[in-house]
């Protein structure tokens, strides 16, 4: 049997009699763990929100305390520093150590919002690796303590209505307002139905969960200010900033006319199939002029569409960021549409030789036996095959040149839609408020806790000598934790959406060689 008392360091030096309050708790090591939380003078009110465990009074007059109904009892007197064990309301035997903790409350206060997301992650990873060591007790030790120090110090804390917290209620009073608006209008089935494939409803998701925890309340409080800012730089110091949506659309169907330019002939000393590159080259060149015209057409709406995105600075810059891909999706519309049409043509090729290939060599898939058998094919299937498959094969480089050119293309659209991505999840995931505590040396975490050895006087009234205890004391002093730790400390809320096993190297590369992507 073990015995564990944690003590604020104060109450170890401490001179007066007083009542203490706290919490005990036995685990299944038959372990017994003593949180010492508050105390109170035997005048004043008790705490009704911790249990009375015991006193902590003067040597002499004690004889009469020892008999009390009560779990632990500490005792001083003049000649000693410190205070000493004096009774336990348990009956331990000849082998029960004592081992008495000292702790700074402030510093355990300190390590409260680290607790909370240790004792989430590790409730994930050790409930079923129960394997009972000293170092994970230990920690669930201070994990509790912390929750304890803060639930007495939120219950005992006095809510002051001070000039800052006003200037703050009115300041964000607006800008909370539109959130609770768009939360309510997305919330709402026909909007929802309509807006849930698009990257703002995924991120409206993101950011509630997020908010909901409060565990980022600092970069929400951040996004907005951004945000507002963005939004008075767009309406107030941009002249008709929508007319750079529709110098960047043009721009792009003038690079992509270009770019088709270069496709003209035999692109870097290719032979390609020229009837086909016409075609193919007609058809795209007809989407290029269709989609200007198309651009022309809602060119009013195109200009106040800047107006919409700039409100959206009251919720966060993060909304404004997550509206990029749709902007992108309308300025590169006909981009995403050649690539479906090459990509049809490709898995087209690339099905029609695998087939005819088999034909070629006498052999076909047998579904019913799920394999690829010989067989005879007669002579016109043969011949009809082989026109096919030579087809398929010269025409082949042509399509495959144009696959792999808007393949690229997408890509590169894909990959500033994914670094806006992160951009934006890193705004809320950032830890802002663990750099900003490490930076004034009051950032902490479970790996900076360090024990120390205590001396300290025997108690000259500990127990009987037939019911010896070893006591030993340890200081818990929390030291600075190294700045890598601080960009360690993630909420974990967003990371269920930032696994993506489609999206790796491997399976992208898969994807484009199959005409997928």
């Amino acid at each position: 049997m073990s015995v564990k008392i944690f003590l604020p360091v104060f109450l170890f030096h401490t001179k007066k009699d007083c009542d203490i309050y706290g919490e005990i708790q036995i685990n299944e090591n038959n372990a017994i763990s003593y949180y010492i939380i508050a105390h109170q003078d035997y005048q004043s009110a008790s705490q009704s929100n911790l249990r009375h465990l015991g006193h902590i009074v003067r040597a002499g007059p004690t004889s009469a305390l020892q008999h009390r109904d009560v779990a632990v009892t500490f005792a001083y007197d003049g000649d000693t520093p410190n205070i000493y064990l004096l009774k336990l309301s348990i009956k331990p035997s000849n082998t029960t150590q004592v081992n008495v903790f000292l702790y700074d409350v402030p510093k355990m206060l300190q390590l409260y919002e680290y607790s909370v997301s240790y004792e989430t992650n590790k409730s994930d990873t050790i409930a079923a690796e129960r394997n009972g060591e000293e170092e994970t007790d230990q920690c669930n030790d201070v994990v509790l303590l912390c929750r304890l120090l803060n639930e007495n110090h939120k219950q005992n804390k006095v809510h002051k209505v001070t000039i800052f917290s006003i200037l703050q209620k009115l300041l964000f009073l607006l800008p909370n307002l539109i959130t609770y608006l768009l939360i309510i209008l997305l919330e709402y089935k026909p909007v929802k139905t309509l807006m849930q494939k698009t990257s703002i409803y995924g991120h409206f998701l993101e950011w509630r969960r997020l908010d909901a925890t409060g565990k980022r309340k600092l970069n929400v409080t951040v996004d907005k200010i951004l945000g507002v800012s963005v939004m008075i730089f767009l309406l107030f110091y941009v002249s008709q900033s929508g007319d750079y949506l529709l110098a960047t659309s043009h721009w792009v169907i003038q690079k992509l006319r270009l770019l088709l330019r270069s496709l003209k002939g035999s692109p870097i000393g290719l032979k390609l199939n020229e009837h086909l590159n016409n075609f193919l080259l007609d058809c795209f060149n007809y989407h290029i002029d269709l989609w200007a015209k198309f651009l022309d057409l809602i060119e009013p709406i195109v200009r106040q569409l800047f107006v919409p995105i700039a409100m959206l600075g009251f919720i966060g810059i993060s909304f404004q960021l997550a509206s990029l891909p749709m902007l992108m999706s309308i300025i590169g519309l006909h981009a995403h549409c050649f690539y479906i049409y090459t990509a049809v043509l490709y898995k087209v090729e690339i099905r029609g030789i695998q087939v005819l290939w088999k034909v070629m060599l006498g052999k076909r898939y047998n579904v019913l036996k799920n394999r690829v058998e010989s067989h005879n094919y007669v002579n016109r299937q043969l011949y009809l095959a082989t026109i096919f498959f030579t087809s398929l094969l010269f025409l082949f480089p042509t399509v495959l040149v144009y696959y792999v050119v808007f393949t690229t293309l997408r890509l590169c659209i894909y990959m500033v839609n994914l670094v806006v991505e992160v951009l934006r999840r890193k705004i809320l995931e950032f830890p802002l408020l663990s750099l900003l505590k490490w930076t004034i040396g009051k950032f902490c975490d479970m790996e900076s806790i360090h024990i120390a050895h205590m001396q300290h006087l025997p108690s000259p009234l500990l127990q009987p000598q037939n019911m010896q205890i070893s006591m030993s004391v340890f200081k818990l002093s929390i030291q600075k934790s190294p700045l890598s730790r601080v960009f360690s400390c993630e909420s974990g809320i967003l990371q269920e959406f930032k696994s993506d096993e489609k999206m790796s190297i491997k399976n992208a590369f898969t994807r484009m060689l199959k005409g997928t992507f």
